[in-house]
């Protein structure tokens, strides 16, 4: 079956906590308001791709439980075509607290569940039978299945975009098959060991990326934009400057539009400015798939 873009990764539930300021150790916090929210960084890039116009393909698993239909109906409800996702008897769907300050800036902590149980060996089974340019991956499920998606993009010719993240999964091996990787600032420095406030540090970074296989770099700043490294040359790309009231969720969406504009129209630096624009919209909205921008918001 024919896609814009494949998404191999995680699928979780959301309890978001919005608070005036974390809680110190041993001390309760009460929330200006709890939801229950669908959510994972795979899940995300998928409904965020589709929203902005793409044909896409989720491949994953949730537990066999009421969390795990949940989130199915509300990717189908997006477009996002879920036939590919598998549904574990043994673990249950991928949990996450999400806890958001006055500032806007998110802490979790939460358990993998049934992302972690997904096997390279569905996965192949998966891409084998979904044709797409782009591939958009993440470090949320197995690390079996992770290396699975890696060498079946490659065989296949997908163009893969991995997102890093988070950045206690990374493992070196993974950006030896990656096209394009998308880090933030922690996870350019657990990569690189370089910590990057600036864009001289950003650009230094991007190279000592690029040298581990990847030809194409995007190190994400924030408020401050991001450096691109495209075909041996740098680019600093400014941000988008909005009223943030809530960052979750922003990198996945970077990583959506990414893919789905690349995959579509194929210029590179028009797909990062894109993306650019499409997280700058999210973090000027409270929420998680509904206040993800579609494509007249781009207009």
């Amino acid at each position: 079956m024919k896609y814009d873009v494949a998404v191999l990764g995680s699928i979780n539930l959301d309890v978001k906590a919005l608070v005036l300021n974390y809680p110190e150790r041993g001390q309760t916090a009460l929330a200006k308001r709890i939801n229950m929210l669908p959510g994972g960084k795979g899940s995300n890039q998928a409904v965020a791709a589709a929203k902005l116009g793409g044909k896409v393909a989720m491949v994953g698993m949730v537990g066999a439980d009421g969390a795990g239909k949940q989130l199915l109906d509300d990717m189908n409800s997006w477009g996002v075509d879920t036939q590919f996702v598998k549904q574990s008897s043994d673990e249950g769907t991928g949990t996450f607290i999400v806890q958001i300050d006055q500032t806007s800036e998110n802490t979790m902590v939460g358990t993998l569940g049934a992302n972690a149980a997904l096997q390279g060996d569905q996965v192949v089974r998966s891409l084998s039978e979904i044709e797409a340019p782009v591939l958009l991956m993440q470090l949320e499920t197995s690390r079996d299945s992770v290396m699975a998606a890696l060498r079946t993009g490659r065989e296949k010719g997908m163009y893969i975009i991995l997102d890093p993240a988070p950045a206690d999964g990374f493992f070196e091996e993974s950006l030896t098959y990656a096209d394009c990787v998308t880090p933030n600032q922690q996870e350019t420095e657990r990569i690189t060991g370089i910590k990057v406030t600036n864009k001289v540090e950003a650009i230094k970074a991007a190279k000592a990326i690029h040298h581990m296989g990847p030809s194409t770099v995007i190190v994400k700043l924030g408020s401050e934009g991001s450096v691109v490294l495209h075909e041996d040359d740098i680019y600093e790309i400014d941000s988008v400057k909005v009223k943030a009231v809530d960052s979750v969720c922003a990198g996945d969406v970077f990583a959506g539009a990414l893919a789905v504009h690349y995959s579509q129209h194929g210029n590179f630096l028009d797909a990062v400015n894109f993306a650019n624009k499409a997280a700058a919209i999210k973090v000027s909205k409270i929420g998680n798939h509904d206040a993800f921008p579609v494509l007249a918001d781009m207009a």
